[in-house]
């Protein structure tokens, strides 16, 4: 078994680092062609093209992280303030990132 230590303070940068991310999942009407992360963020690029850079991480079943660079958390707030962004088909759920995040009790 291969096992791998992380220093106590490199894992606090680490979350620190994570603090404005955004955990969001995509709820789709039923039928539908589910977006592919490209489409998905060329959607969400659309909406938050004045924001600072930022990226997303598929998780599996429709669940994303979405990680941002940004220089004011009014950006963040901007961001949070809508729960639900239309990426038509569908709807965006974001959510605050949780270090623990489980795809299985969702």
């Amino acid at each position: 078994m291969l096992t791998i230590t992380i220093p106590e303070e490199e894992y606090q940068d680490g979350l620190e680092a994570c603090k404005h991310n955004l955990h969001g999942c995509i709820i789709s009407p039923k039928g539908s062609i589910p977006l592919t992360v490209v489409g998905l963020k060329r959607n969400l690029a659309l909406m938050w093209k004045d924001l600072s850079k930022w990226g997303i991480l598929p998780l599996g079943k429709g669940f994303y992280k979405f990680s941002f660079s940004f220089s004011l958390l009014e950006d963040v707030r901007r961001v949070r303030s809508i729960a639900s962004w239309n990426i038509n088909p569908g709807i965006v759920n974001l959510f605050a990132w949780e270090k623990d995040f489980n795809l299985k009790v969702q």
